[in-house]
């Protein structure tokens, strides 16, 4: 896709990127709210089959529609016939994959998104048992996710936008400020509307971070080895969802309670802010110190 990408789209990747990922908001409100619905008529185990058979439905129908390039369906690239010379000089831009692993900075963006995963499914995972062990109905406690499904959605888009604008770099301080925010609130939270207002602050925060994945390593590094690169760091974004939780739920079993368990997350918060704000340019590398100033990263 690369290679078809004029220069508007690289300019505006935020938002853009934020558009497409805002799929996977609309489907969080949808999904728990028809899984909570499956699970109280036919159980979990019923449900999961029957929420697996139809998402693989889904993608199969909907993978007929993908095209890789736009001569595939009869079109020109958006932007007319230059548009293919300047984008393949765009994809060469930047550092190769064996060249950024030798930066710090791109071990600090995979910390910040192992960060995230960290914070993002703990929540995803224990925040709803936390509600019920409150005493909120099982349904209602599902709703939380729904509120933050939603909110992450909208949250994709501005952010995205907002990082074309002022920078990846203010977004993502921004962005695990609101999700620390959040997680601190949470521990207080024992009514409903608590618990709506935290998915609210959380949900734009997660949004925020969720755009942010590959428009910041792409400006950081250019377009060399994106995909490599990106494939990297959402590793790193899924060690930390598969640690998050684990821990979260020890802690609860040793504790009785998710308090600590939210605040290690609140730790994890805090140390994204201060990852986010020591964020630099790899120094000395061709062409990246450039796209790092022009998205706010310098």
């Amino acid at each position: 896709l690369i290679s078809t990408v004029p220069r508007w789209f690289v300019k505006r990747r935020g938002m853009m990127t934020g558009i497409v990922t805002s799929g996977s908001g609309i489907g969080t409100i949808l999904l728990s709210l028809v899984a909570s619905q499956l699970i109280a008529g036919y159980g979990w185990s019923r449900s999961y089959i029957m929420v697996g058979a139809g998402v693989l439905v889904l993608l199969m129908l909907a993978a007929q529609f993908l095209r890789r390039d736009p001569r595939q369906v009869g079109q020109l690239p958006y932007g007319g016939s230059g548009v293919e010379e300047e984008s393949q000089d765009l994809s060469a831009v930047g550092l190769c994959f064996r060249e950024a692993i030798k930066t710090r900075p791109f071990w600090m963006v995979c910390a910040l998104f192992f960060c995230f995963g960290f914070i993002l499914y703990t929540i995803m995972v224990h925040i709803v048992p936390h509600a019920i062990e409150l005493g909120i109905p099982p349904i209602t406690a599902a709703s939380i996710i729904a509120v933050i499904g939603g909110v992450n959605a909208a949250g994709r888009v501005g952010m995205g936008s907002a990082g074309d604008r002022i920078g990846n770099k203010r977004c993502l301080i921004i962005s695990f400020i609101l999700m620390t925010a959040a997680l601190l609130w949470v521990i207080t939270a024992r009514e409903m509307w608590m618990f709506y207002l935290f998915a609210v602050i959380f949900g734009i925060g997660y949004g925020g971070l969720a755009a942010l994945m590959s428009p910041v390593p792409a400006e950081l590094f250019g377009l060399r080895s994106i995909g490599t690169i990106v494939g990297v760091v959402m590793c790193s974004f899924t060690i930390g969802g598969a640690i998050g939780p684990v821990l979260a739920g020890r802690i609860f079993d040793v504790t009785g309670s998710y308090n600590v368990a939210f605040l290690t997350c609140t730790a994890v918060g805090i140390t994204g802010i201060i990852l986010s704000v020591l964020l630099r340019p790899p120094g000395g590398q061709g062409g990246s110190n450039d796209t790092g100033r022009s998205a706010g990263l310098g």
